[in-house]
């Protein structure tokens, strides 16, 4: 079907939906957004909130991301440390985790 007008093209709205969130959004949800950690849907939804909660929504995703990376050192260096056929216990790898990830 051909377009009506050209602003009917996806790149155009695009576009202007940019322009509209950009100008909504403060520097660090703009930032997550540039840096590939928010979707186009997340980075529109989250730019329609005030900025004191963009704020806070960012630094707590940014904190989720940092305990999760955390965790997954853990465990890589708790499974390095056993050696071959050991039973893994998992209250222990547990344990490690809640420990590495409970410091500051």
């Amino acid at each position: 079907m051909r377009r009506r007008f050209p602003s009917d093209s996806y790149a155009a709205e695009k576009k202007s939906r940019l322009r509209r969130i950009r100008n909504r959004a403060c520097s660090s949800l703009s930032r997550a957004f540039e840096s590939g950690q928010l979707s186009l849907r997340q980075y529109d939804l989250l730019s329609r909130r005030p900025t004191r909660q963009q704020k806070r929504i960012i630094a707590a995703e940014r904190s989720r991301s940092v305990t999760a990376l955390v965790a997954a050192q853990t465990i890589n260096q708790f499974l390095d440390s056993l050696e071959a056929r050991t039973p893994i216990s998992l209250r222990e790898l547990a344990g490690a985790v809640r420990n590495a990830v409970q410091q500051p």
